[in-house]
């Protein structure tokens, strides 16, 4: 398991280190590795001609306006230059990543749910990724839909899943967290939903949970010291510290 359930708690940049650099590119990813992330939480989606792209918005700026992300093949992605917040970066694939990260890396890669070449393509394309970079014991797969979840498990099912919900999924009465697919063992509830109640309950499941967004050292701690499996945060430089002062783990040399 890439997450194992009794393992200090990780700090996870999520889309890297947004406050400091372009979310979900090189930059952000390296300087979240620079400040001592533990691991990066990412989004993919497809590209026209499938390629898996490295991006959370369906829509992108391209020739003087916003087009989705899925109409465009990988070579007019691969020219775009994305700014935001003075700010500007490529976008990457998933395999330029794994490339350039590898096996010393943890990922939580999102699936974004969104038009598609062929269905099931892209949950194929980033398991497909996993194998061949040697990752299944280095990453989750992460996905606000059950279903996109429960077909890549269906094509490996080596791979680790997370169900993320927010106060807007459906969860059955009386229940902290939604259905889980079948093969999942672990929850991405959005931080204000991480109660100590929903906690103990996940961990006396043997549920793994993984909290987002997470940017107050305070309330970091406080998760770390009721053993949470990762603290996804917008801030690693802040909440990493926060998180090591209760679990004594030492700051990664890389990620």
């Amino acid at each position: 398991m890439s997450f194992p359930i009794d393992a200090p708690t990780l700090v996870v940049g999520h889309r890297g280190s947004p406050r400091a650099a372009l979310e979900n590119t090189f930059d952000s990813f390296d300087t979240a590795e620079a400040e001592g992330a533990d691991a990066f939480e990412l989004d993919a989606r497809l590209s026209a001609d499938g390629e898996v792209v490295v991006h959370h918005d369906a829509d992108v700026p391209a020739g003087g306006r916003t087009v989705p992300i899925a109409s465009l093949p990988m070579h007019e992605i691969a020219a775009l230059t994305v700014s935001r917040d003075g700010r500007t970066g490529r976008i990457p694939t998933l395999r330029d990543v794994f490339a350039r990260y590898g096996s010393g890396g943890r990922y939580l890669v999102e699936l974004k749910a969104g038009p598609t070449p062929k269905a099931g393509l892209l949950e194929f394309r980033v398991a497909a990724l996993l194998v061949q970079f040697a990752l299944l014991d280095r990453a989750v797969v992460l996905c606000f839909s059950a279903d996109l979840l429960r077909r890549i498990r269906d094509i490996e099912p080596r791979i680790s899943t997370c169900l993320n919900f927010d106060a807007t999924s459906y969860r059955p009465a009386g229940r902290f967290w939604p259905d889980l697919p079948k093969g999942c063992a672990a929850i991405g509830p959005s931080v204000s939903l991480a109660s100590d109640r929903l906690l103990a309950e996940a961990r006396e499941a043997g549920i793994a949970v993984h909290v987002w967004t997470v940017n107050e050292p305070d309330v970091a701690g406080h998760l770390a010291a009721l053993q949470v499996a990762s603290v996804i945060t917008d801030v690693p430089a802040v909440v990493g510290p926060a998180i090591r002062a209760v679990t004594g783990a030492r700051e990664p040399l890389s990620v």
